[in-house]
């Protein structure tokens, strides 16, 4: 199962699977959701210089608000 496919559930385990190399998708939101399904456990499978990356992204948001509130 995905991340994106597990929100609003929990699970007793999870673990998360890292890809090799960094990708746009993998971001802080991803794996904040991924750590949150967890009730009992949490296990991280990959490359901490990947985790890094993906902590340090964070999702550009383009919803027109500030244009317009100007």
């Amino acid at each position: 199962m995905t991340v994106h496919q597990s929100q609003g559930s929990e699970f007793d385990d999870v673990l998360l699977v890292l890809p090799e190399v960094v990708t746009p998708v993998l971001d802080r939101p991803l794996i904040y959701t991924a750590v949150t399904r967890a009730k009992s456990r949490f296990v991280l499978c990959g490359e901490a210089s990947v985790l890094e990356a993906a902590l340090l992204t964070l999702p550009r948001r383009e919803s027109g608000l500030v244009a317009k509130l100007a």
